[in-house]
């Protein structure tokens, strides 16, 4: 049996051998590395045939600030006098030492000093219980807290490169999470993928690219999850869970300082703190974290000479208080504020006489693009003998404003204006099985969310003022029952409703318009995962998903265009998850095919710049993900992913916006759905704290339009970090996109022989450096 903690020296390990525990302390977190000097043997409760209980520590020279970090130690004895190591406390180590050779512990002692070299067990909440996450038969990555910081990723777009058929849509500000090559178009505002940070849900486009802080880990889940999440979770789920306050005074200061490699030396800064207080022992806790991100951005505008034209500019911080008044009882109040003023100049010709070099743009029309974001949830955790009870309200207001110049270039017309605020407020009550529930698992809930939405939309002269309001509610369960320890039925349902009204005024037309949207939806689930032996689970299932109807708040001219309906997929898929060579190595794969119907796809309509979103596709996404992690020599990392998808349209006919004939797009690809995405990646971690690591990630090529007529080549970038981990610190130099690939990210064609793009970040080099108190 193993069990993983974490103190403020690093992370510890507990073996379970006899009536004797083993507890490795590690030189690095990283690389857990294991050496004689850091071997302790404990035996906290369980008598030896005298009868006499003990409580010991085997210490072979360990320093005694390392001896300090072993939290049962602290629990036991006084803190004063925990640093202090006497004679007789050396005659008593002496003497375990000798009790504990006797009782036959000196081989698994010999066994697990090269301990750094097995993988950890990993708790998820994908299926909105503690699961370890090779138990749970859905395609998923885990990322925690240790593994973002080495990898330096800062924000949720950087996160998606590291997961198989997980692709950023990255649009100027705009970075749609595209899952399995599944995606919307932003005048739908929904995505087909699900965000919940703190269970608080980001469902718009631009909602999704948050600046990850005080993190413990980012769950990604691919394939639909309607059952258990609802609507708009038809491709996957995100979760970002932060870490939650406890008995431990602690905290960290971290800050990055580095520069792009452009024309110019272009600076950028990251700095920010958290701190973890408890109030009033093993009762009252609180956390306090907040972090600064500024640059002046890699992209110049020569119009102006505005080297601010893609500056970045954010700030974010949270709250957390947990209280537990009784024993099982546990409620956590927290709330988030984030604000973002970036520059929106990043698009630029590539050809035509406004073409311009790379990182210059041509425009003389504004460039602004501000978000301001708070949320507040509140969870009441209810552990009883025979359930577990979790009631979660959450409150997210959302308001997001740009302007930007809409054809691009000098001339002086076209600018773009668009405003949008969403409150949002829900309540989901559930009821579980405990823990320790093996042959039988349940979940059963309620759900219910209020959504407010206030959007002004100015493009080419055309002015429209849309509000629209959404109401709705889900009943929803699943149970999981094994029959003979190795065969696990799972079957989930969840009933979703859905009720909104809206209008709209449009400037060129004299009276306002209104129209209303309702589903009413079955989600189900079914799956089966077989246990071969103890470290191979198959499994297969099949899942529903759902992206909402809603409103056409950019483009629509009347009643009829205002509104589109829910689009609907079923997801096949089977996998094989695994731990390989004495829990060195894991190695998981999954094959799934997803019919999409009712896919929503913009059409052009008779008349200047109206735009209807219908119903009128079908399309199908199939292909498969494997990843895998090995540890083969003590402090050594493998790890990397790889992901295939072939996504087109199986049916579809509109009319071309350029000739107005119709256009038949069946085998088409979908906008930006690369064939494959991959990383792969090394790590090495010395016992003297220093450690090195490299990524490669790269994706194929894809189109941005769906009559596939403009394409992003396939592009790949390497990353490298070199660095020292001290007991107090970290200290890293990096450098993301190493070689300079010169790539972009989006490409089309407003006007016939005129294309517009977007650069890729250029080469970026920094050092980070993080100080734990």
């Amino acid at each position: 049996m193993k069990k993983n903690g974490r103190s403020k020296t690093g992370q510890f390990m507990y073996f379970k051998t006899g009536q004797f525990y083993l507890l490795t302390t590690c030189v690095d977190a990283a690389a857990r590395a294991i050496c004689f000097q850091s071997i302790i043997f404990i035996d906290f409760s369980h008598k030896i045939s005298s009868g006499i209980k003990i409580f010991s520590f085997l210490i072979s020279r360990i320093p005694p600030d390392r001896i300090c970090s072993c939290p049962a130690y602290k629990k036991r004895n006084n803190k004063k006098e925990e640093k202090k190591m006497n004679p007789s406390f050396k005659t008593m180590l002496a003497v375990s030492f000798l009790a504990v050779a006797m009782l036959g512990v000196q081989p698994v002692m010999a066994e697990q000093v090269s301990a750094d070299t097995f993988l950890d067990t990993i708790t998820v909440t994908a299926q909105k219980l503690e699961e370890n996450v090779q138990n749970v038969p859905i395609s998923m990555d885990v990322m925690d807290e240790v593994a973002l910081q080495d990898a330096n990723i800062q924000d949720l777009k950087t996160l998606t490169g590291f997961s198989p058929n997980v692709f950023p849509k990255q649009n100027t500000n705009q970075n749609m999470l595209i899952i399995r090559g599944i995606s919307s178009h932003n005048v739908t505002l929904n995505t087909p993928a699900g965000l919940f940070v703190d269970d608080i849900n980001y469902p718009i486009t631009y909602m999704q690219n948050p600046d990850l802080l005080d993190v413990e880990r980012v769950e990604i889940l691919r394939g639909p999850q309607g059952t258990l999440y609802g609507r708009n979770t038809e491709s996957g789920v995100v979760k970002i869970i932060t870490r939650q306050p406890d008995d431990e005074l602690r905290g960290k200061i971290f800050s990055d300082i580095g520069m792009y490699d452009t024309h110019e030396t272009v600076p950028l800064y990251r700095l920010g703190a958290s701190l973890n207080v408890p109030l009033i022992s093993e009762k009252l806790f609180i956390s306090l974290a907040g972090q600064t991100r500024m640059s002046d951005g890699y992209t110049v505008n020569i119009y102006n000479d505005n080297d601010e034209a893609g500056k970045i500019d954010h700030v974010n911080g949270q709250i957390t208080l947990r209280w537990l008044p009784a024993e099982h009882l546990d409620i956590t109040l927290l709330a988030n504020v984030a604000t973002l003023d970036d520059g929106y100049g990043h698009l630029r010709y590539l050809d035509g006489p406004s073409a311009t070099e790379r990182y210059h743009v041509n425009w003389d029309g504004a460039n602004d693009w501000q978000d301001k974001n708070n949320g507040q949830a509140l969870k009441i955790k209810y552990e009883a003998p025979a359930f577990t009870l979790l009631a979660i309200t959450t409150r997210n207001d959302f308001e997001t404003d740009f302007q930007n110049d809409g054809e691009f270039g000098p001339m002086p017309f076209g600018d773009q204006v668009f405003f949008h605020d969403n409150t949002t407020i829900s309540q989901e009550v559930r009821l579980s099985s405990i823990k320790d529930s093996r042959s039988f698992q349940w979940l059963a809930g309620v759900y219910g969310f209020t959504d407010e939405n206030s959007a002004l939309a100015e493009f080419f002269g055309q002015s429209r003022t849309t509000d629209f309001d959404s109401d709705g509610y889900a009943l929803f369960g699943q149970v999981t029952y094994t029959l003979f320890d190795q065969l696990h039925l799972t079957a989930g349902l969840r009933f979703d409703s859905l009720d909104a009204s809206g209008h709209q005024q449009n400037i060129m037309v004299p009276e306002p318009y209104s129209a209303t949207v309702q589903h009413r939806e079955w989600l189900p689930k079914i799956s089966a995962a077989y246990d071969v032996t103890p470290h191979i689970m198959t499994y297969a299932s099949v899942s529903r998903g759902l992206l909402a109807g809603g409103y056409n708040f950019a483009f629509a001219s009347d009643a009829s265009t205002l509104t589109f309906d829910p689009e609907k997929t079923w997801n096949y898929e089977a996998g094989i998850k695994t731990r390989c060579w004495k829990n060195t190595c894991i190695l998981n794969a999954a094959l799934f095919y997803i019919d999409i119907a009712d896919k929503q796809v913009e059409e052009w309509l008779a008349g200047p710049g109206v735009r209807s979103v219908t119903n009128a596709a079908k399309a199908h996404s199939k292909g498969l993900e494997m990843d895998m992690e090995l540890r083969p020599f003590q402090g050594v990392r493998i790890f990397g992913g790889l992901g295939y998808s072939d996504v087109k349209f199986d049916d579809w006919v509109s009319m071309d916006m350029i000739t107005g004939q119709p256009y038949d797009y069946e085998g088409n690809e979908l906008p930006f759905a690369p064939n494959y995405t991959y990383h792969i990646g090394l790590s090495y971690t010395h016992l003297s704290g220093f450690w090195c690591r490299a990524d490669l990630l790269g994706n194929g090529d894809y189109y941005t339009s769906a009559k596939n007529k403009e394409k992003v080549d396939s592009h790949n970038r390497v990353n490298l970090t070199l660095g020292y981990k001290g007991e107090s610190f970290t200290v890293s130099l990096w450098t993301k996109n190493v070689f300079d690939e010169a790539y972009v990210t989006t490409h089309s064609s407003y006007i016939e022989g005129y294309h517009i793009s977007e650069d890729a970040a250029p080469r970026s080099a920094g050092l980070g450096l993080t100080y734990y108190f």
